[in-house]
Parts: C-alpha cells; sequence; structure tokens
C-alpha cells in the first residue's frame, strides 16, 4: 500500500512539473529558455493589441524566445491581473496592466491587491486623450464649453468610452474645478461616441487617438489635451494643465507578472524591454497609432503603482464617488 500511495504521488508531482513552463523548473540564470505568454486585457485588433503586438515582435528579439501575446478581455481590462494570482513567478506568464488596475478595486472591487500581488517590470506606452466638440459647433475653447454649460446643467452632454475610465474622469474632474455640469454618456468604445457626435446626439467627447483621422478632416475640433504636455500629433492644442486645472490622464500601460519573480529575472525582463521601447520601430509603430511615449523602469513603475492606487481613491471621492473601504 505504501508502495502504491508512494508511485501515486511521485505521478502527480510529475504532472504538477509538467503543468509549469518547463523552464518553471530551472534556473533563473537561464531564463528564458521556453516561450513567454503576455496577456493583452483587450480584444485583438484593437489600438492596445496592436501596440502589444509590435512590443512583443521587439522583445522576442532582444530575449530569444518567442513573445506570445493572449487575449483575455473583460472585467475593465483587469482580467490580466486575475491571471496573475495563480501564475508561476518563474517570469513566463505576465500581462499588460491598464490603468483601471488601480481604479477598479476602489469601486466594483478586485480579486487582486495592486499594491501586494504584482511584480511590475515596465511602463511601455501611454496614451494620448483630448477633449473635442463638432467643427460646426460654437465652441472655440474649453473656456466656452464651460460657460455653455454653466448656462444650464443640460446644456452640455459628452461620450466616453466607458464610465469611469479615464477620460470620464477627466471631465468629471474639469467640471468640479470650474462649477460646470454636464452630462456623461458612456459608450462602448471612441467609434460608438465620436459616431453620436457627429450625428450632433451629444455636445462633446473626450477619446483617444481615434479621433485623430476626423480632426484632419476638419470635421471634429479639439479643444484641450489631457496629458502632461502637448501631444506631438496635436502641437497646437493646450493641455488642461497650461489651461490652468491641474488635470493629467495619461493611463501608462504597463507590463507585471505575478508576486515572488526572482530578481534576476526581473531584471532581464526590464532591460530587454528598454531595448524593445527604445527600437525605432516600436517607436514609430506608437507614432502611427497616435499613442505618447512613456517608459518606466521597474524601480519607478512600483512607486507609480503605489502612488496611483491612492491618488485614484482620492480623484473618485472628488467626483463624489463612493469608494470601498
Amino acid at each position: 500500500m505504501k508502495k502504491l500511495f508512494a508511485t501515486v504521488m511521485t505521478a502527480l508531482g510529475l504532472v504538477a512539473a509538467t503543468a509549469l513552463p518547463a523552464a518553471a523548473q530551472g534556473n533563473a540564470a537561464h531564463y528564458p529558455n521556453a516561450p513567454i505568454r503576455l496577456i493583452v486585457p483587450y480584444t485583438a485588433g484593437g489600438v492596445t493589441d496592436i501596440m502589444g503586438r509590435m512590443f512583443a515582435e521587439q522583445a522576442t528579439k532582444r530575449l530569444g524566445q518567442p513573445v506570445i501575446i493572449e487575449n483575455k478581455t473583460g472585467a475593465n481590462g483587469t482580467l490580466g491581473g486575475v491571471q496573475m494570482l495563480s501564475a508561476d513567478p518563474s517570469g513566463y506568464y505576465l500581462t499588460m496592466l491598464p490603468i483601471g488596475t488601480f481604479r477598479m478595486p476602489h469601486i466594483t472591487g478586485a480579486q487582486f491587491d495592486p499594491l501586494k500581488d504584482f511584480t511590475y517590470i515596465s511602463v511601455i506606452s501611454g496614451f494620448n486623450y483630448y477633449i473635442a466638440v463638432n467643427a460646426s459647433s460654437p465652441w472655440k475653447n474649453v473656456a466656452d464649453l464651460v460657460a455653455e454649460a454653466k448656462k444650464s446643467s443640460t446644456a452640455v452632454s459628452y461620450g466616453t468610452p466607458g464610465a469611469n475610465s479615464s477620460q470620464h474622469i477627466g471631465m468629471a474632474q474639469l467640471g468640479v474645478k470650474t462649477g460646470a455640469e454636464w452630462t456623461h454618456v458612456p459608450f462602448k468604445g471612441d467609434a460608438d461616441a465620436i459616431s453620436a457626435l457627429m450625428g450632433n446626439h451629444i455636445q462633446a467627447v473626450v477619446s483617444s487617438s481615434s479621433i485623430l483621422p476626423y480632426v484632419s478632416s476638419n470635421k471634429i475640433r479639439v479643444l484641450a489635451s489631457l496629458g502632461d504636455k502637448r501631444s506631438e500629433d496635436l502641437p497646437d492644442v493646450p493641455t488642461l494643465k497650461e489651461l490652468g486645472y491641474p488635470i493629467v490622464h495619461t493611463s501608462p500601460m504597463g507590463i507585471a507578472g505575478p508576486k515572488g519573480m526572482a530578481p534576476e529575472v526581473v531584471k532581464k525582463l526590464e532591460t530587454a524591454f528598454r531595448a524593445a521601447y527604445d527600437d525605432p520601430a516600436y517607436q514609430a509603430g506608437l507614432k502611427k497609432l497616435g499613442m505618447s511615449a512613456l517608459y518606466m523602469n521597474a524601480a519607478d513603475y512600483h512607486k507609480y503603482a503605489i502612488d496611483t492606487f491612492n491618488g485614484e481613491r482620492e480623484a473618485l471621492k472628488s467626483m463624489g464617488v463612493q469608494t470601498r473601504p
């Protein structure tokens, strides 16, 4: 009986070992010696997915192993974070983390704790957001839009890709700062919001680079950007920060792994990711997508995570959103 038990346990041990990537059973000094999976927590074909695949191509060249994209959608882009809770910390299963990782735990709760459950590696891009109106509208700048909203709380409605998105929060913060009241209309994405604007069903949008073709064709007028500095795509458009409103949303997109990753593995990934980020092909791709070039190393990203998690709570409270304890 004891012999049978020992045989069964040995077999179970072999099954458990093979359930992990082969390299997870080896030494961090030989990392990587197997493919690396990288979760993109959005649908295939979207801007974030395209960016992720461009980056994976460059990272593959530096790591000597394929970086394979795996799309997991839903839960406001936080499913990648959820997957890290059960991932082995060997460095062969990573995820991209959007800003919602630090925001949604305060609103709906989350299975993970952003301060304890991840190993932060690198930030590899940011997003440019813009407040825009139909080109046929009478509003030439943010002051005009604010003045219109102050005339009547029903005069201005604005669209975003969803409730509690960076776009929604940025516009809500502007309302708090200026005393303007406007109506938020959440859509499934930028495309739907822009269509509503073009049809004059809403008066404004807060959108990502999806609006740029409409700006080029003079169908949309951009009043301000939400970046820390002016967008290279629209250098004549002021930031809200320039206009006197300390509201900045760049939504850094980073890469992290499960907690407990070996420092040597993190360093190898950080070095490879920095080289991939600096590659001219990747930089050109970001520009083509209308995304901002934004990088953070592991230490800076970890600090950002702490500051942002705490900052998001305060930002939500300032909007009157009830946050979880």
